[in-house]
């Protein structure tokens, strides 16, 4: 499982400015205003297929108000519906850690306590603490290796854990893991003796009322209502499936409405779910932002092509939930234009990416390998109808859309790839402008290493 927002937080939060301007705090607009401002900044989007799902807002405790965008099926026309259940990624981290801070309420866990003392088979990880791996402090690998588990068993993922080196003792520096959570969801099944999705189910799901919710181990995105997720691929349709999602015991696997959403925000506003920390942050991989003077409660999280978040305003008593099925660069600035228009204020335009162009040679001269991106060392290869960016210490495979001669667009974050070549005419580097949803560029380089150098030019002949 793999979380595309962790991957932008890693390198700076690129493409995930937050607003929070120095001017004062404007009035929220009426709700028909904010409705309608959102559809209208958000329909260009819709229109070049990078945007597609469900928005739904409540103020107080009038009903709320859903707007639908794009279709659940973009091949055959299937409208987008309010009922549509998304798969949420890290919003399962909200119950995963109340259930442990539960356990550890009542005394039948110990935050300091090491996960060797309930999962007596990782002697290795006698100085992993519990309350540490809440915290995401523990040391731990953001996420398992690709194809690291041959199935989503709780045994797999121990077996695996104990062939592993296990971190030293904490808390270490804060460092985002997936791996840590499904740790957890072990330790919670083994002190009650009972599978975590139902114990999720039994403790939180149904007493909350979200009653169409589920807890899926894996094939989240396949059940009733759930539309089917899309990434960026090549025309005619200008999407293809997303890349495979591994198993997401404990840090992913809610699959849910925007009516359940709006519960467990509820449930969390209300302290039913109390994910506060005494100095006033939150764990259960929430956050607590301050926006134009204001807090914001929010959550937000992404597997492949899906994403899905929360936004608690509290001194507005407004909350805003959202769930997505195109995979692109739309999603990663998305809580922070809702917040933006929220709050009354200019979002600005969203930039949109340039139109889709036929692949041509030009672009294929392309393939090679590179160094130099943010995002670590990256491949061109040939791909399902044209090319494809290959993230190599993760292999993460993404769509790269052709934009035109020698430039192609990343869309996972609106980054315009232009090639240069040298005088053989090879591409010898591609310069990038990453543009993301909102605000300005952020350039770099990528320069190609796998080019034999070019053979020194031949004197030319002299006269007598």
């Amino acid at each position: 499982m793999f979380r595309f927002v962790a991957l932008v937080c890693a390198t700076g939060c690129a493409g995930l400015a937050l607003f929070v301007p120095s001017s004062p705090a404007q009035s929220a607009l009426p709700a028909t205003d904010l409705e309608q401002t959102t559809r209208d900044w958000l329909a260009p989007l819709v229109d070049r297929r990078d945007f597609s799902g469900v928005i739904m807002i409540r103020r107080g405790e009038d009903q709320p108000v859903a707007l639908t965008f794009g279709y659940a099926d973009w091949v055959d026309g299937t409208p987008m519906t309010a009922e549509a259940r998304f798969p949420t990624g890290s919003i399962t981290k909200s119950l995963t850690a109340a259930m442990v801070r539960r356990l550890i309420d009542e005394g039948r866990l110990s935050a300091d306590a090491p996960v060797s003392r309930y999962v007596p088979e990782l002697t290795g990880y006698g100085a992993v603490r519990i309350g540490d791996i809440i915290s995401h402090t523990a040391g731990l690998a953001r996420d398992f290796p690709a194809d690291a588990l041959p199935d989503a068993r709780s045994d797999s993922l121990v077996a695996w854990l104990g062939g592993q080196t296990a971190p030293g003792p904490g808390p270490h520096e804060y460092a985002y893991s997936n791996l840590g959570y499904g740790i957890l969801a072990v330790v919670v099944e083994r002190v009650m003796n009972a599978r975590f999705e139902t114990l999720i189910a039994t403790e939180f799901l149904v007493p909350l009322g979200m009653n169409d919710s589920r807890l899926a181990r894996s094939d989240a995105a396949q059940g009733r209502d759930v539309p089917i997720g899309y990434a960026a691929g090549p025309l005619p349709l200008d999407l293809r499936a997303p890349m495979p999602d591994s198993p997401g015991l404990g840090a992913a696997g809610l699959v849910a409405p925007m009516r359940d959403l709006l519960r467990l925000a509820d449930a969390v506003r209300t302290r039913r779910i109390d994910l506060f920390e005494s100095d006033g942050s939150m764990t259960g991989s929430w956050s607590t932002l301050l926006v134009n003077g204001e807090p914001i409660y929010t959550i937000q999280g992404s597997v492949p092509g899906y994403s899905a978040g929360i936004s608690i305003l509290p001194t507005r008593d407004l909350t805003i939930v959202y769930g997505t099925n195109i995979e692109s660069y739309s999603n990663w600035g998305l809580r922070d234009v809702l917040h933006a228009l929220a709050q009354g204020r200019d979002a600005g335009s969203p930039n949109l990416r340039p139109a889709t162009h036929g692949l041509t040679q030009s672009h294929l001269d392309a393939v090679g390998l590179y160094a130099g991106s943010p995002y670590g060392p990256v491949s061109v290869r040939s791909g399902d109808g044209g090319l494809d960016l290959i993230l190599t210490q993760r292999n993460w495979r993404f769509h790269l859309t052709p934009t035109g001669e020698d430039a192609l667009n990343w869309r996972l974050f609106n980054i315009d790839l232009e090639f240069e070549r040298d005088e053989a005419g090879r591409v010898t580097t591609i310069s990038a402008a990453e543009h993301g949803l909102t605000g300005d560029p952020r350039h770099w380089r990528m320069e190609r290493t796998d080019l034999p150098p070019l053979p020194p030019a031949e004197p030319a002949d002299s006269e007598n």
